[in-house]
């Protein structure tokens, strides 16, 4: 594998490590944006939702999901070239039309990550780095309607850390609440329109029943028994 789709495939681990499973890397390639797959590798774990209420879920248990490729090509009615069996897949669209995919995108919960050329004066090879980070609740192209992050600390001590925060207009709240007073917080919740979640729990894989009750009693949890939920292992490299 060249030099290139290494430096992709890489910026894309440490990716999933800052921003969640369901990325898109886009990569400047002179006029137009590209997204790539290697064939034959493992993607993140995924779980449906009535697996989730069945019980925790296994380690051990990998499930086979759909490359994001393939749901990008599908959702914007594109084709997946590849040059032989073993060779990358690849789909791309002109650099000008990225605005009018944005928000296709974006509603349906990925987070788009753009690699762009730098222009410099020196020969050689390219260089690029990440220029924009575009997230289901952080669309600065698009402010007609205030989006929000919800993050939820569950603490031992059955107490609840609750912050919103709008990354368009800076706007948070932050508040604690107690596990039985948790149903007072759906009613807030209410008038926020909340794009993404964040939950930080440092406990027993127990503690991933609590997780799905509260969210389904405040009307979070994916309606369709079918809709997908990724399950990601804190790395020990990253700050608490």
């Amino acid at each position: 594998m060249s030099q290139l789709p290494v430096q992709y495939f890489n910026l894309a681990e440490q990716n999933y490590l800052k921003f969640g499973l369901s990325v898109i890397q886009l990569i400047q390639i002179g006029k137009f944006y590209e997204l790539w797959h290697e064939p034959n590798t493992h993607g993140p774990q995924e779980y449906s939702q009535a697996e989730l209420l069945i019980g925790p879920p296994m380690q051990s248990k990998t499930l086979g999901a759909t490359p994001p490729i393939e749901q990008v090509a599908l959702l914007l009615d594109m084709r997946i070239t590849s040059l032989s069996k073993r060779s990358l897949l690849q789909m791309g669209f002109p650099i000008f039309s990225l605005t009018n995919h944005l928000g296709t995108l974006l509603n349906k919960s990925w987070t788009v990550i753009v690699i762009d050329e730098l222009v410099t004066v020196k020969s050689g090879p390219k260089q690029r780095e990440i220029s924009q980070v575009y997230s289901p609740s952080c669309n600065l192209e698009d402010c007609s309607e205030l989006s929000y992050v919800l993050s939820i600390y569950f603490s031992p001590d059955n107490l609840l850390g609750i912050t919103l925060f709008s990354a368009m207009n800076g706007h948070s709240i932050m508040f604690p609440v107690s596990w039985a007073d948790r149903d007072k917080v759906a009613r807030l919740l209410i008038s926020y329109r909340i794009r993404e979640i964040v939950i930080w729990a440092n406990g027993p894989k127990t503690l991933l029943s609590n997780i799905y009750n509260l969210l389904i009693g405040w009307n979070l949890f994916p309606s369709e028994p079918s809709a997908k939920i990724e399950i990601m292992e804190t790395s020990p490299n990253l700050p608490c």
